[in-house]
C-alpha cells in the first residue's frame, strides 16, 4: 500500500495545487519522484510530530489540503493533543496516513508498535477513520474522501486482504452466510481470515463514521443474530469491536459480542508481525476454531 501511496500522492498532486506534504522524517526513497516533481510542496519536518500537525493545521486554514505522513505511534500517540485541538477542534481538512500500524515495526520494539491508534482517536470529533485492507480500497478511500473539508486518519498495513471489492468510504460490506452462526465484524487486512467461513461476514474499512445507511445494514443483521464476534489487529478496547457495542446500544438491540484482537496489555516482544499475530490468535489457523 506504500507504493499506491506514493502513486496517490503524485496524481493527486498534478489535478490539485494545494496539496502540500509532510513527512516526519520517514519514506525518502519512497516519495522521491514526488520530491523531484513538486519540491516546493515538500517538506520534511523531521521528528518533530507535534509541531508537524500544527503545521498542517496552519496550511489547512490557509485553504492548503496537507497530508502528513509518519510512523503511526509517532503520529497519533505522541502528537495526540495537536490532532484533537488543532485538527478536529477546528475540523481542518488534513489527510494523515501512517505506516507501521499494529506490528510492521516489530524488529524495533514495542516503542514502534501500534495498536490503539483507532481506539485513541475514535472518541474524538470531526475525524475520519479509515482501515483500508488492500492497495485498491485505499486508493477508493482515498479519492473518493479527498478535500471533504476534515481530518482524516488512514491507518495502512503491510499485510493485505485479496478480495476485490468495490467500498465507498463510511460504507460496510456484508458477505452473506449462515446466519445461524454468529456475525463476524472485522476490518482491514484481517478480512483474509475469515474470508472463508460460513458466518456472515460485516466488513468495515471506514471505522468512523459509518453512513446511516451502513448502520441500517447492520442494525437489519443485529436484530437477526445478536451473537457476534469482531475480529480485528487493533486493541480490544475502544476498536471496532466497541463501534459495534456503540451501534446496537443507540439502538437498543442487546447484543453477546466476543472480541478478537489485541488485548489490554504491552506487546513486549520482538521479531516479525507474523511473529506478533500467531501470538495473539490473529491467524486463519486460530481464527478457525471461533
Amino acid at each position: 500500500m506504500r507504493k499506491t501511496f506514493a502513486n496517490l500522492l503524485i496524481e493527486k498532486a498534478k489535478k490539485d495545487e494545494k496539496l502540500i506534504v509532510l513527512i516526519g522524517d520517514i519514506s525518502h526513497f519512497l516519495l522521491k519522484d514526488f520530491e523531484e516533481k513538486f519540491p516546493e510542496r515538500f517538506y520534511n519536518i523531521g521528528i518533530c510530530e507535534q509541531s508537524m500537525i500544527s503545521i498542517a493545521a496552519g496550511l489547512a486554514m490557509e485553504g492548503y489540503r496537507p497530508v502528513v505522513h509518519t510512523i503511526a505511534p509517532f503520529c497519533v500517540e505522541r502528537a495526540y493533543e495537536q490532532i484533537k485541538i488543532d485538527l478536529c477542534y477546528q475540523e481542518l481538512d488534513v489527510t494523515m496516513v501512517t505506516v507501521g500500524g499494529s506490528f510492521d515495526y516489530a524488529h524495533l520494539g514495542c516503542t514502534h508498535h501500534c495498536y490503539s491508534d483507532i481506539s485513541i482517536l475514535r472518541p474524538l470529533p470531526n475525524i475520519d477513520i479509515f482501515c483500508p485492507g488492500n492497495k485498491k480500497e485505499f486508493k477508493n478511500l482515498f479519492n473518493k474522501s479527498w478535500s471533504n473539508g476534515k481530518p482524516k486518519y488512514f491507518k495502512l498495513f503491510s499485510n493485505m486482504h485479496e478480495e476485490d471489492l468495490d467500498i465507498d468510504p463510511y460504507d460496510c460490506h456484508v458477505i452473506d452466510g449462515d446466519l445461524t452462526l454468529p456475525l463476524i465484524f472485522t476490518c482491514g487486512h484481517t478480512l483474509e481470515i475469515v474470508k472463508e467461513k460460513q458466518n456472515t461476514i460485516i466488513y468495515l474499512p471506514t471505522i468512523e463514521p459509518l453512513s446511516n445507511t451502513a448502520e441500517l445494514k447492520i442494525i437489519n443483521l443485529l436484530k437477526k443474530q445478536n451473537n457476534c464476534i469482531s475480529i480485528e489487529e487493533n486493541s480490544i478496547i475502544g476498536s471496532l469491536g466497541d463501534k459495534i457495542f456503540d451501534i446496537a446500544s443507540k439502538n437498543n438491540i442487546l447484543i453477546s459480542l466476543k472480541k478478537i484482537g489485541i488485548p489490554r496489555k504491552f506487546c513486549t516482544n520482538y521479531g516479525e508481525s507474523s511473529q506478533h499475530r500467531k501470538k495473539l490468535g490473529l491467524t486463519k489457523e486460530e481464527i478457525g476454531n471461533v
